[in-house]
């Protein structure tokens, strides 16, 4: 009879396990750019596993007002930067997780013309992975920067303001740190 629609949220819920092994090598038998010999093949053979989740919910306050919550981790398997046209090595990246929370609410407005949402966030990640120019000699190498955070807000608007014409307002603050010595 509908007495009850709106007053119970719903709710999602996931858990993902990752098992990942690469294995790497490559060779350069020719040096386009002097005499020296090639090298190689040189290896990489990274291994990781990992378990996360994600936990969200969504409340409907009435027929044009939800809010929502979203928990979860994230995981990126270990990377692997091998070109060798101007280096003689490869570099390995460990794996990286993260953990994020966001809390929102979205609004339809106007007979559903428009809507608005807002959503607060924040995530830390553990051995953020980053890719490290040199310049010198035209070649990246990948690292690991200890931990990373944000946090932020972010504001959207849409409006149908005639059948062809629609318009998208957004803004956000986002505050980020690399926290590496």
């Amino acid at each position: 009879n509908g007495y009850f629609s709106g007053l119970l949220p719903e709710a999602r819920a996931g858990l993902r396990y990752t098992a990942d092994k690469k294995d790497f090598s490559p060779s350069r038998t020719v040096n386009p750019f002097d005499d020296l010999p090639g090298i190689g093949p040189l290896t990489a053979n990274p291994e990781s596993n990992n378990s996360s989740w994600d936990l969200s919910g969504t409340y409907e306050m009435n027929a044009d007002t939800n809010v929502y919550a979203r928990f979860a981790t994230g995981y990126r398997a270990p990377s692997i930067q091998g070109r060798i046209l101007f280096g003689d090595t490869i570099s390995v990246a460990d794996a990286e997780r993260a953990r994020s929370f966001e809390v929102g609410v979205k609004q339809e407005l106007f007979n559903r013309r428009a809507r608005v949402s807002a959503t607060l966030f924040r995530y830390d990640v553990k051995d953020l992975q980053l890719t490290a120019g040199s310049g010198g000699v035209n070649q990246n190498r990948l690292v690991n920067a200890e931990r990373a955070t944000g946090q932020g807000i972010e504001l959207d608007f849409q409006a149908i303001l005639a059948p062809e014409l629609r318009m998208t307002l957004g803004a956000s603050y986002n505050d980020t740190m690399i926290k590496d010595p």
